[in-house]
């Protein structure tokens, strides 16, 4: 029996979960498949697909890892979904555009260390066993609960207004569409994710994917290392 994970470059404009379903053509029939970590449609990079009963075992363990990403903002506005993916909302007023000092000193302030986060809308959060982004689009009321992530790094990459790209380290359950929605918000210029991807989830590298499968010994080995 197959047991251990595959890394994959997730492309844009699918589901984590349309990955998976492809994925299971390949494999008996009952074999157990999940992933290790949900990417949205727009983004792309590292989704690690875990297969067989001891691999998906591993799930809570992949959720202690560190995840990097480095996402592409739009200052300016802001959406309904808080991607590009999503309407327009609500378009900033503000004359004088912040500095790129301005925008790290308020990183630094008030968007590293442990925060709280409120999850958006357009999630896969479960509210009364249906998922959030169902309700959304329905135009339903409801409230998400605030929880505490961390965020470890949070750095420019480049700025020129409007676009800002971000390196970002966090901890899982992060939003990086909200964290770039926060920042906006701070910044009174509302701000918008383009473009998203993910780098590393631990140990584990989009720059390592392949098609082969990693043996659970060693992926067990680099989580502990992670």
């Amino acid at each position: 029996m197959i047991d251990g994970i595959i890394l994959i470059d997730k492309e844009k404009g699918i589901t984590s979960y349309d990955v998976i379903r492809k994925l299971k053509r390949d494999f008996e029939k009952g074999t157990k498949v999940g992933h290790a970590g949900t990417l949205d449609p727009f983004a792309t990079g590292l989704l690690i697909v875990m297969v067989g009963r001891q691999a998906t075992k591993l799930m809570e363990r992949f959720h202690t890892l560190k995840k990097r990403y480095v996402v592409e903002a739009e200052l300016g506005f802001k959406t309904d979904t808080q991607d590009i993916t999503g309407e327009v909302v609500k378009e900033s007023v503000v004359k004088d555009t912040p500095t790129k000092e301005v925008i790290e000193e308020l990183i630094a302030k008030e968007f590293v260390g442990k925060i709280s986060q409120t999850p958006p809308h357009y999630s896969a959060k479960k509210i009364k066993g249906r998922k959030s982004y169902e309700l959304a689009r329905e135009g339903k009321e409801f409230k998400l609960l605030p929880k505490e992530i961390e965020i470890f790094e949070c750095k420019i990459l480049e700025y020129e207004y409007p676009k800002l790209e971000l390196e970002v380290l966090c901890s899982t359950g992060t939003y990086i569409r909200t964290l770039v929605n926060d920042i906006g918000e701070r910044l009174g210029t509302y701000a918008t994710a383009v473009e998203l991807r993910r780098l590393n989830i631990g140990k584990f590298s989009v720059e390592d994917v392949g098609s082969s499968i990693m043996g659970v010994d060693k992926v067990i080995e680099m989580i502990n290392n992670g």
